[in-house]
């Protein structure tokens, strides 16, 4: 993933994986979570909106412009970060998407 800034990388690296999952979650998906490299596609989001800008990104323009990844990968992480205090939404829209701008904008 070219776009991903290390110090953005650094930032997810060390989420213990209790927290990528509910109590009342199946055992499946607590054992994903234990597996799951989230860190590296949640930098590589964060480091997307950062680089739109003041004008913001969308999940659609996201993955229009990244094809080769999963969109559910790309679509599930703005909230995550947005939970993190690390993008924000204004309420703004673009082609029916909310617009995600990084918190550095607000």
């Amino acid at each position: 993933m070219k776009h991903t800034n290390m110090e953005q990388l650094n930032m997810f690296e060390n989420i213990l994986p209790f927290k990528l999952f509910r109590k009342n979650d199946p055992s499946t998906s607590k054992e994903a979570a234990s597996s799951a490299q989230i860190g590296r596609t949640r930098a590589f989001v964060l480091n997307l909106i950062e680089e739109a800008g003041p004008r913001g990104t969308t999940i659609k323009e996201m993955t229009r412009s990244h094809p080769n990844i999963p969109t559910s990968s790309i679509s599930s992480r703005p909230n995550e970060l947005e939970k993190l205090g690390l993008v924000f939404y204004l309420g703004d829209k673009r082609d029916k998407a909310r617009v995600i701008r990084h918190s550095k904008y607000k």
